[in-house]
């Protein structure tokens, strides 16, 4: 897949998602903060030309890409669990969607 495709999929799975729990659960991936974070200062750097994404390495957007299809993939459910363990700042939440998911066999 093309760096373009890649962008394009990215966008469409998760900034034109009407879920908010989605976008909770992307952006607050450790990993996907990271690179966005040095993609923002990329652009801002450049005199903020285009957009962030547009900054990205084939791997960054690899990484995002797969984030955001694994998320996209998940339920509602899931996706709460994800971003409520990642606000208290416990695994819990983390935890029990795995089980879940284990349980599931969709893991």
């Amino acid at each position: 897949m093309s760096g373009s495709d890649a962008k394009e999929r990215i966008l469409r799975l998760i900034d034109d998602s009407e879920n908010t729990w989605l976008k909770a659960a992307f952006y607050g991936d450790p990993k996907v903060s990271a690179i966005l974070e040095r993609l923002f200062e990329a652009w801002e750097s450049a005199g903020r030309r285009g957009m962030p994404i547009d900054y990205a390495t084939r791997e960054e957007l690899e990484d995002l890409e797969k984030a955001a299809v694994k998320y996209a993939s998940m339920s509602e459910a899931e996706l709460q669990m994800i971003a409520y363990g990642r606000m208290t700042g416990s695994e819990e939440g983390l935890s029990l969607a795995r089980f879940i998911r284990r349980l599931l066999g969709l893991d």
